[in-house]
C-alpha cells in the first residue's frame, strides 16, 4: 500500500453527523495530513437534536493527535448544505492552490491520498483536468495503468483539485443560457440524449437550487472540454445513502443505496500512469450508462426522457376516465 507524507491541504467538511464523522477522520487520522482545514456548518434553528450533534462533531474533529497545521471554519448560524459547501472551498482556495477534498460520508482508503497527492502535482498545470476521484463503480480501462480518464467522474464528496478550476467553478451557472448552444460545448457531450438530458439539470438548478458541487464541475467539465481522472480501483465507501443525507436522501435499502453506498474499498500498492490524456468513447458510454442513467437500458431511458411529458397527461385522463366507469357502475 502507498502511503506517502501527506503535504497536501485537505479539507474535511461536516455538519451534524458525529458517526459518520468519527470513521471518516479516523481515516485522516491515519493518514496524518500535515495541513488540515475543518469546516462546520452551524446548527439548524429549527431542530433541537442538531445542537447536540454538532458540538459533539466538532469535539470529535479538535482531537488532533499528530503534528498538523490546522484550522477551523466553525458557523455558529446555519448556512444550509449548499452554501456551507461553497464557503469552505472559498476559503481554503483564498489560502492554498490545491485540495483533498472529504466530506463526512466519504470514507476513503489510505493510499487515496498518496494517489491524490502524486496526481496533484503530475497535472497540476494540465489545464484538460478538473478533478481527481476516489471512486471506481466497476469499469476498468487502460490496465495496466492505475487510472483512466473520463467525463463521468465519481462523486465530490471525496476528491482532489485545483485552485485552477474553482476559479473557472460558477455556482449559479451563469453563463449557461449564453453557453448552451456553443459548438464546443455540444461536441462535449457522447450525444444528443446525453446533451438535452444533462441541460435540463442544469436548467432545473438555476430554478431551484440545490446543488454545492456536482453540477457546477459537470458543467465546466463542458464548457471547457475538460476531463476527469477515474482509478481503476474503488478508493472510496459512500456511507450516507440513508435518510440522514441532504443529496443521498435515500432508504438505505433502496435499490441506489444498494448499488452506490458502502461499495467495498481497496488499497492502492503502486501508481501506474497512462500513456495519454484522452477519453475512449466506448467507456465513456458505459460510464454514462452507470453513472447517469444508474443502470438502466439506454432504450428505456430515451423514451421516458422524451415521451413522458407526452404520456403523462394521457395516462391522468385514462385514470380519471377508469375511476368515473368504476363509481357509475357501482353507484
Amino acid at each position: 500500500m502507498i502511503n506517502k507524507e501527506i503535504t497536501t491541504p485537505v479539507l474535511f467538511l461536516v455538519f451534524n453527523r458525529p458517526e459518520k464523522t468519527q470513521r471518516v477522520f479516523s481515516v485522516i487520522k491515519q493518514a496524518r495530513p500535515t495541513k488540515l482545514y475543518i469546516a462546520a456548518d452551524g446548527a439548524r434553528p429549527n431542530v433541537i437534536s442538531d445542537i447536540e450533534n454538532c458540538e459533539r462533531v466538532k469535539d470529535i474533529v479538535q482531537k488532533i493527535d499528530w503534528e498538523c497545521n490546522v484550522k477551523f471554519l466553525f458557523h455558529k448560524e446555519n448556512l444550509g448544505c449548499s452554501l456551507a459547501g461553497k464557503t469552505a472551498w472559498d476559503w481554503i482556495f483564498s489560502q492554498e492552490e490545491e485540495m483533498i477534498f472529504i466530506e463526512d460520508d466519504g470514507l476513503l482508503s489510505i493510499s487515496f491520498f498518496s494517489f491524490a497527492q502524486e496526481l496533484l502535482e503530475k497535472y497540476r498545470n494540465n489545464t484538460q483536468i478538473a478533478y481527481i476521484s476516489s471512486e471506481n463503480f466497476g469499469l476498468k480501462y487502460g490496465l495496466p495503468s492505475s487510472y483512466f480518464f473520463s467525463r463521468f467522474g465519481g462523486g465530490t464528496y471525496s476528491m482532489a483539485t485545483w485552485k485552477r478550476v474553482y476559479e473557472l467553478y460558477e455556482y449559479k451557472l451563469e453563463s449557461f443560457h449564453q453557453f448552451k448552444n456553443d459548438s464546443t460545448y455540444k461536441k462535449s457531450f457522447i450525444n444528443k440524449f446525453n446533451y438535452d438530458q444533462t441541460n435540463l439539470k442544469f436548467e432545473a438548478y438555476i430554478k431551484n437550487g440545490g446543488n454545492t458541487y456536482d453540477l457546477q464541475i459537470v458543467y465546466l467539465l463542458h464548457k471547457y472540454s475538460m476531463l476527469n481522472v477515474i482509478p481503476n480501483l474503488n478508493m472510496c465507501s459512500n456511507i450516507g445513502f440513508d435518510n440522514d443525507g441532504s443529496n443521498t436522501n435515500v432508504n438505505s435499502d433502496s435499490p441506489v443505496a444498494l448499488k452506490f453506498g458502502n461499495r467495498p474499498r481497496f488499497e492502492l500498492s503502486e501508481i501506474t500512469h497512462p500513456d495519454k490524456v484522452e477519453a475512449n468513447i466506448k467507456i465513456e458510454k458505459k460510464n454514462f450508462k452507470v453513472r447517469v442513467l444508474f443502470g438502466e437500458s439506454w432504450i428505456i431511458s430515451i423514451l421516458r426522457f422524451y415521451f413522458q411529458p407526452y404520456l403523462s397527461p394521457i395516462y391522468k385522463i385514462l385514470k380519471k376516465t377508469f375511476l368515473f366507469l368504476k363509481f357509475k357502475k357501482y353507484a
